[in-house]
């Protein structure tokens, strides 16, 4: 019996290691749609990190800034970044005063439905960010916000 659970749970991790991402389609906030597979074809040297937040979420936007200022200051940094607001319709008009207010200058997908949130993640936690390869591999998810998200996104990028 511990055999075959030991095995199992091999089994698993096995499994959830390696994940391919979804893709997806969504709308820019500045007009026109993007898609994963466009996304990751872009710079086929970096990664993407996806991050999910929302305008009235704290950590999202302390986690939105952090990215903001590591970019900034190490433009060789191996990952893009590609955000997706998931502000309800109800707070979905504050998403461009947020960006103009913090200075963010990273594209972002409206997605008020959750329609690509969901794909990700089922608990629905902000903040969440998936770092994904270029070859479409989840290697690691953040959910909520973490201070050591640049060391583990530098590892994973090796």
């Amino acid at each position: 019996m511990r055999l075959l659970i030991l095995t199992s749970l091999i089994w698993v991790s096995v499994l959830s290691f390696g994940k391919v991402a979804p893709s997806f389609q969504g709308e820019l906030l500045g007009g026109g749609r993007v898609s994963l597979k466009d996304e990751l074809l872009k710079e086929p040297n970096k990664g993407l990190l996806l991050c999910f937040w929302a305008t009235w979420c704290a950590p999202c936007m302390q986690e939105l800034k952090m990215v903001t200022e590591k970019l900034k200051a190490d433009p060789k940094f191996p990952v893009r970044v590609l955000t997706v607001n998931v502000d309800t319709p109800e707070t979905a008009s504050d998403v461009r005063s947020t960006m103009r207010l913090y200075k963010f200058q990273m594209p972002v997908i409206t997605d008020s439905k959750h329609e690509i949130f969901s794909k990700f993640q089922d608990s629905k936690t902000l903040p969440f960010s998936v770092l994904i390869k270029p070859n479409g591999q989840i290697v690691e998810t953040f959910n909520g916000f973490h201070e050591e998200m640049f060391a583990k996104v530098q590892e994973a990028m090796k």
